[in-house]
């Protein structure tokens, strides 16, 4: 009887840091399988402007730096990217300019593939010595010119609309798109075309009883999909001083789940919101995210043959 220790983080939003701290986990939790959940890329570019005789200027976080050392330089960088941001030297009023002319998006995605080509390769650098298995996706927020990327990793699986086995009996299936956000991200579907992407999936599990799900968002009213409550401005809503909640979930992935009823469902999108709950025997899991401070969230789960005989959730 197979029993294989799953280790499962997402949501790390371009927080080198995070993903420093995952690959080196792994190993430390004695994890059998490695699993990097959707939202890779970060969120905004840090320009860091170049001032008279070699000097540089920053604000980031509320701190104004100035900067006249290349080690300072380089520190304040590796700063940056551990908060998950794009560190980018840059000219006076030259992304200004490069977003007046339409080329900042263009620059976006470029810093967006130089983060993420590091980190496939610190993977294969640590994890092909080890032979340990790695799974990862790309999430709503990510673009798709990062997909090839996957593709071509040299150690791990891209693994969104695949069927993989975890190991003797224990397949897993994937998909990182949402459901409708206010922010139209990158990657959103209905509750309708979610149903069909993982019906077809499900479609191809020897087997489904025994199956892991890894969808990005989080099944509807489970707790592990609340969010702040938005009015139409996409302000935050409060009562009291106390900011609202609302359930944002996928009825789609709500009900996958109650109809199919994997042994586990695995998910993100929702960073406040960690927690462990059970649709039936289906256990669901999202370990939540705080990338911007550093600090990772996680998940280990034991699968036995037919059932998770252990699941806990990990932070550092």
């Amino acid at each position: 009887m197979a029993r294989t220790r799953l280790y499962f983080v997402t949501d790390l939003h371009g927080s080198s840091k995070c993903f420093r701290k995952f690959i080196n986990a792994g190993p430390i939790y004695k994890a059998d399988v490695m699993i990097l959940g959707g939202d890779v890329a970060g969120k905004a570019i840090q320009s860091i402007i170049r001032g008279p005789n070699g000097s540089w200027t920053c604000s980031f976080i509320g701190t104004t730096y100035t900067i006249t050392s290349d080690a300072e330089l380089t520190e304040l960088e590796r700063l940056i990217s551990d908060h998950g941001y794009y560190p980018y030297r840059a000219e006076p009023g030259e992304l200004e300019a490069r977003e007046a002319d339409g080329t900042l998006d263009q620059l976006f995605v470029e810093l967006m593939v130089e983060r993420l080509t590091g980190w496939l390769n610190l993977a294969d650098e640590r994890l092909r010595p080890l032979g340990k298995p790695l799974y990862f996706m790309l999430g709503n927020d990510d673009p798709l010119e990062l997909a090839g990327l996957l593709d071509r990793a040299p150690w791990g699986t891209h693994d969104e609309g695949k069927v993989v086995w975890l190991d003797d009996e224990h397949e897993m299936i994937s998909w990182g798109y949402s459901n409708i956000t206010p922010w139209h991200s990158h990657r959103e579907q209905t509750e309708e075309q979610l149903t069909a992407s993982m019906n077809e999936m499900a479609g191809r599990l020897s087997h489904p009883e025994r199956a892991v799900l890894n969808v990005h968002v989080p099944p509807y009213g489970t707790q592990l999909d609340e969010a702040p409550k938005l009015d139409e401005n996409l302000r935050v809503q409060a009562l009291l001083g106390q900011v609202q909640f609302a359930a944002v979930g996928s009825t789609a992935v709500r009900e996958f789940e109650l109809g199919h009823q994997p042994l586990l469902g695995l998910h993100g999108h929702i960073h406040e919101a960690s927690g462990i709950r059970r649709l039936g025997r289906t256990v669901v899991i999202n370990p939540g995210s705080d990338y911007s401070t550093g600090a990772l969230n996680g998940a280990l789960i034991t699968l036995d043959k037919d059932k998770v005989s252990a699941h806990q959730l990990v932070r550092g």
